[in-house]
């Protein structure tokens, strides 16, 4: 017998792999998330959460890589819903984001240092518009 090399075993274990991307059925995708951190000085933030996933669901329904490694239905939401584990009901940022941030763990930024990396540095990463100053998103009271 022929000694498999190690492309040949590569290949033959994921041969038989499925490269589905998966996530949450829609009804359990909220439709928008409402922010309403900063609502001393703004209107509530109101971000359309349905229409990000299924966005980003399309960016990537096609691409083996993505699912290989997507194919539970929680791993795509873990990429803002980071650091517990993956559920249909994440705990809310400020369960782990302080205001302004935890003294006692100084890498952990504060709830609106989280939110703005999330949001901003997503639609910097994604080359999406990014809205101009605070109004961009939180309309002013």
């Amino acid at each position: 017998a022929k000694k498999m090399d190690s492309k040949d075993f590569a290949q033959m274990m994921i041969k038989d792999r499925e490269y589905e991307t998966v996530t949450y059925s829609e009804e359990d995708i909220p439709e928008k998330v409402v922010i309403k951190y900063m609502r001393d000085k703004y209107e509530a933030a109101e971000m359309p959460h349905r229409k990000i996933v299924k966005k980003m669901m399309d960016n990537i329904k096609d691409n083996k890589l993505a699912g290989y490694f997507h194919d539970n239905e929680g791993t795509l939401c873990q990429g803002c819903h980071h650091n517990s584990p993956a559920s249909k009901k994440p705990p809310k940022c400020a369960t782990c984001h302080g205001s302004p941030f935890a003294e006692s763990d100084l890498h952990r930024p504060g709830l609106m240092a989280a939110y703005h990396q999330q949001c901003m540095g997503c639609h910097e990463v994604m080359g999406l518009e990014k809205p101009e100053g605070c109004t961009g998103c939180h309309k002013k009271k």
